[in-house]
């Protein structure tokens, strides 16, 4: 089965065993560990570029990105208690100050305070009708002039990667996109592309 309705991915990452795996497998599996760090110089390099202060993350789960980020007192929304237990722990650990909140970012409220909201591969685990409310969330987020910030897999390399691999591996659904598709979708829901960055070239 496929994880991809928001309540299937609710309820997957509240599981415990899952909140205490992310971490391990992200952090020593050689290419994880490397998308890891080259995420986070990513999202470093557009907070400097754009001049972001004010930081609105989208599913943080146990703040693998937020403990490397060079600003402080941003806020991160994620519906899994289990995963917000360890990002605190993780970001008191690190002497970081942020702040935390436990809420359906689908459905939240949410005022336009941000120059920046990101979100890294939480987007895409959503078919269209989701995604079209994350989307308006993150406007409803941002401040006139803020940037969105989020991962896109790359379908003419991940698909027949993971037809290699073996498709029933990857349990939790991720769209994948052509840039024509990315472009056209982020412009269908009230935003202008500005850059790609690329993640892996190799």
């Amino acid at each position: 089965m496929t994880i991809s309705t928001p309540p299937q991915v609710k309820e997957y990452y509240q599981q415990q065993d899952v909140a205490q795996k992310y971490i391990r497998k992200r952090f020593t599996e050689p290419l994880n560990a490397v998308e890891h760090r080259r995420q986070a110089d990513i999202l470093n390099n557009i907070i400097k570029e754009r001049n972001c202060q004010k930081i609105l993350e989208f599913a943080p789960g146990p703040a693998r990105l937020t403990t490397e980020l060079i600003i402080e007192n941003g806020t991160s929304i994620d519906s899994s208690a289990s995963m917000l237990a360890i990002a605190k722990q993780r970001m008191k650990a690190a002497r970081k100050r942020w702040n935390f909140r436990q809420g359906d970012i689908l459905n939240i409220r949410l005022k336009p305070t941000y120059d920046l909201v990101f979100s890294i591969r939480f987007l895409l685990h959503f078919q269209r009708a989701e995604r079209e409310k994350m989307y308006a969330q993150a406007s409803s987020a941002l401040r006139p002039g803020g940037y969105l910030a989020f991962e896109a897999m790359n379908k003419q390399v991940v698909l027949p990667l993971r037809k290699l691999l073996g498709m029933k591996r990857y349990i939790v659904y991720d769209k994948l996109y052509t840039k024509k598709e990315l472009i056209q979708e982020v412009e269908k829901n009230g935003f202008k592309m500005v850059k790609l960055y690329p993640l892996l070239n190799h």
